[in-house]
């Protein structure tokens, strides 16, 4: 309760802590063929190829974004039609054709994709919906920028939250799709705020109704970041690397108006951001805060660290105060810790999907992710039980994580090899879609082959469905880990029988415990 009462009072005291800035930047100027840049990452583009607005579109090309987010792309010449694919779904586009499949689903493009070369382009509005990534669009120097690919098919995402003080360039266009803003001399209508996108272009959102979700304040204290929300606001806490950084996303929420931080700032849009005092504490090198979506809108905070950080979260819903408390060493809310030497095996329990990539859907509507998560911990709980070997999990809750950040937990903890559990799912368009069943396991390096072998033979034994076989096929988390590595598909969500099965307890219970036999048999135990 003493706690508890001192965040209170943090948070009471922050309005006598702000202070409001502007900030402004000098316009960009110049011609240029246009940049690509993901997750602060600029992506290389084809020669001659040249960014465009057709009717209000940025056209983009598509292969150069979906293959860095490891997706496979076919270019049927004869029809001109470019298919996107990767475990299951499916994306299908013709050239000069308004209309495109999403899993079999017709959609209606706002511009048709044009053929550049040997370049296809299409609208930055389709992209940004069918592959999850937040866009903005720098008119005066022709720059897309992408983010939030924390997918199960792309490394992770960066987040590029500005810095306190940033400003757009004096020529600014809105994202595709959304509306313009006034003039800088003409006050925004009456229902509406101004607010800066992340890429310093500016949109005008209506203004969040009072019982909305808000975000009223922050501060940093004893370690810990404490956020004062109402409404409803709900924290979504993702770790990312490269640099390490703890992201929390309070996903369909606003800025109160009376919002309060450490050292506020104001975006030009009239946005609240800025930093938090972390001064004191060596571990953490900034917080920082922004309005970093505003279709949904969704306010983040950036914990920066200087390493690898565990971190606990709790919400008091009494009073709405969520803390993220970096006080911790175990593994609380999926953040997964060494568990040092001990001269036992380490094995790497890695559920595949989780929190905003639900993976695939079934028939009936239940979540791979949710299958995932249940089965591994299953495994997990047998490991510790038997006491012969240390398990580390990527996750052992609902948050999204990125492929490079399972990789690297499992290199962090020296795991002795890796095992990612999945179940499988076909494009409606597919033949014979629902009969297709089974389960099979892939591997990506020859060394993985003898580990893929026997826990073959063990995920048919748990599941009791078709034996697929083992297959090589190049994914992230078999590609880049050190260690042995393989990953299972259990079965066919798409298949009545298969997904019938995967969803019951005692499946779930019966691969569990041959997981963790298929292990002890490849280590010789």
């Amino acid at each position: 309760m003493k706690k508890a009462g001192q965040r209170v009072l943090l948070l009471l005291l922050l309005p006598l802590l702000l202070l409001s800035f502007a900030g402004h930047k000098a316009a960009a100027a110049g011609t240029t063929p246009g940049k690509i840049v993901m997750d602060s990452k600029e992506l290389a583009l084809p020669k001659g190829v040249i960014l465009e607005n057709v009717n209000g579109s940025v056209m983009i090309p598509i292969r150069v974004v979906v293959e860095n987010l490891g997706f496979e792309v076919l270019w049927e010449q004869s029809s001109r039609k470019v298919t996107v694919q990767q475990d299951g779904k499916s994306v299908q586009l013709a050239v000069g054709s308004t209309t495109a499949q999403a899993d079999g689903v017709n959609l209606t493009l706002n511009a048709a994709p044009k053929q550049n070369g040997g370049t296809v382009l299409v609208p930055i509005r389709f992209v940004s919906e069918q592959f999850g990534l937040s866009v903005g669009w720098d008119n005066t120097d022709k720059t897309v920028y992408l983010s939030g690919g924390i997918t199960e098919t792309a490394p992770v995402a960066s987040d590029p939250l500005p810095s306190a003080t940033p400003a757009p360039s004096e020529t600014t266009e809105a994202a595709p799709g959304a509306v313009q803003s006034p003039s800088p001399t003409t006050p925004p209508q009456s229902g509406t705020e101004t607010l800066e996108e992340l890429d310093g272009s500016v949109i005008v959102a209506p203004t969040p109704p009072a019982t909305s979700p808000v975000v009223k304040g922050a501060v940093f204290s004893e370690n810990r970041l404490i956020v004062a929300a109402a409404g409803g606001a709900k924290a979504t806490v993702t770790r990312v690397t490269g640099p390490d950084r703890i992201v929390v996303d309070f996903a369909g929420a606003a800025f109160a108006p009376d919002f309060s931080g450490s050292f506020p700032g104001v975006s030009t849009g009239g946005s609240p951001q800025g930093k938090l005092d972390v001064s004191g504490y060596p571990l953490v090198t900034e917080i920082r805060y922004a309005l970093f979506s505003t279709n949904p809108p969704t306010v983040r905070f950036v914990i920066q660290t200087t390493g690898y950080q565990n971190y606990q979260v709790s919400t008091d819903e009494s009073t709405g105060l969520v803390t993220i408390d970096l006080n911790v060493t175990g593994s609380e809310t999926g953040a997964p810790v060494n568990p040092g030497f001990t001269g036992r095996p380490v094995i790497a329990l890695d559920a595949g999907h989780g929190g905003k990539q639900s993976g695939a859907v079934s028939l009936t509507g239940k979540l791979e992710k949710t299958f995932n998560l249940a089965v591994i911990l299953k495994a997990g709980a047998i490991l510790t039980q038997e006491g012969w070997a240390d398990v580390v999990y990527t996750r052992t809750s609902d948050i999204t994580l990125g492929l490079q950040d399972r990789v690297k937990i499992a290199q962090a903890a020296n795991a002795t090899l890796f095992v990612s559990l999945h179940a499988n799912s076909l494009d409606v368009s597919y033949p014979n879609r629902s009969k297709v069943n089974g389960s099979e396991t892939y591997y990506s390096r020859s060394e993985s082959l003898p580990l893929a072998e026997i826990m073959q033979k063990h995920l048919v034994a748990g599941t009791g469905f078709k034996d697929n076989g083992v297959r090589s096929k190049s994914l992230h988390v078999t590609r880049e880990t050190r260690m042995p590595a393989i990953l299972l598909e259990a079965g066919y969500l798409t298949n009545a029988g298969d997904e019938a099965g995967l969803y019951s307890e005692q499946l779930q219970n019966n691969l569990a415990r041959e997981i963790v036999a298929g292990i002890k048999e490849y280590l010789g135990l």
